[in-house]
């Protein structure tokens, strides 16, 4: 697991190291979260900057929420069923850790902080903690610090996406060829 401050040197690039240690397909991108809810909000921002880069599912017109994260998922599975999925959402945490991004092989669960149980979603994950543990505190996360994280972990994504495209690419390239020495 990796975990950088926003505010660290080459954090977007320490992040898109990982993504793509983790990663051994082209990713399908899960941003998870709300628009209506300040510190909820990273998951659809992301959606929204990454959208040209990848197959995104989540963004500020049609947020992944509790609400539709389970058929959402499903979905995921049946179209990309060859792709590795990265879900992305905000956490809470200690005020130490506010301002952090983490980077993880593993599904994550959305909507602990609010105290929802839903199902574990994602192939790698990639959270970012926004605020001190109280489902009331996402309300007051200033939109600034929700803004810049996601800026950051969406240019790691997208240079991430870059690379596995690039190498996909070549692969397909070598089987056409009648190589396989990759």
């Amino acid at each position: 697991m990796l975990k950088v401050f926003i505010d660290e040197f080459n954090a977007a690039d320490k992040v898109a190291g990982e993504l793509s240690r983790l990663l051994f397909t082209p990713p399908v991108f899960l941003c998870i979260g709300s628009d209506r809810v300040t510190g909820d909000s990273l998951g659809p921002i992301i959606g929204e900057l990454l959208s040209t880069a990848a197959p995104v599912y989540g963004n500020l017109a049609i947020p992944v929420t509790a609400l539709n994260l389970v058929s959402v998922e499903r979905q995921i599975r049946m179209t990309h069923p060859d792709r590795q999925i990265v879900a992305v959402d905000s956490a809470v945490g200690n005020p130490s850790d506010i301002g952090s991004i983490r980077v993880f092989a593993g599904g994550l669960k959305a909507g602990e902080a609010m105290g929802k149980n839903l199902p574990e979603v994602g192939d790698v994950s990639v959270t970012a903690t926004v605020c001190a543990k109280s489902a009331k505190a996402l309300s007051s996360v200033r939109l600034g610090l929700v803004y810049n994280l996601a800026q950051k972990i969406a240019a790691a994504m997208k240079a991430c996406c870059r690379e596995k495209n690039a190498a996909a690419y070549f692969r397909t390239c070598l089987k056409q060829t009648g190589s396989d020495n990759i």
